[in-house]
């Protein structure tokens, strides 16, 4: 057998990239298109029944040739969803972003702990680990599209 896989081995194969869509969290069931910009490994930081806020992060990936921004937020699940990036006078703040997050072309916007990332305030229902607080995400270019933040113990 030459040029091609061994024949009990195309099973390995499929691991292999099943394994590599949970690592890189591009699993296409949960994906979220609008326009050019792919949206996905969305969650949120899971709170106490009594918390009155928390912090959300989401993964969008612009595959098109014009850059895009992050210009707002909502949820009717919470009071306010600030965007929310690292003050560069300090290097533990964090600040309100005024012009909104940018999306280059062919780029990633990663909103993480302890980098860019929504800020959920005034939370009228409890965040604990495996519920979901729905959010609008408003795009300069693509329009609004809603996520699903899932909490989670991290």
């Amino acid at each position: 057998m030459s040029g091609g896989l061994h024949p009990a081995r195309p099973w390995l194969v499929a691991a292999i990239l099943l394994a590599w869509q949970v690592v890189s969290g591009v699993a296409a069931a949960q994906d979220i298109r609008a326009g050019t910009l792919v949206i996905n490994g969305a969650w949120a930081r899971a709170v106490p029944a009594d918390a009155q806020a928390t912090e959300g992060f989401v993964v969008v990936r612009n595959t098109g040739p014009l850059p895009d921004r992050l210009i707002g937020a909502w949820s009717r699940q919470a009071e306010t969803v600030q965007l929310r990036e690292r003050d560069p006078a300090s290097a533990t703040a964090f600040r309100r972003s005024e012009e909104g997050l940018p999306i280059p072309a062919g780029g990633v916007l990663t909103m993480e702990p302890g980098g860019p990332h929504l800020a959920l305030t005034g939370l009228r229902e409890p965040l604990g680990p495996g519920a979901a607080v729905g959010v609008v995400l408003r795009f300069e270019r693509a329009g609004e599209v809603t996520v699903q933040l899932r909490g989670h113990d991290h």
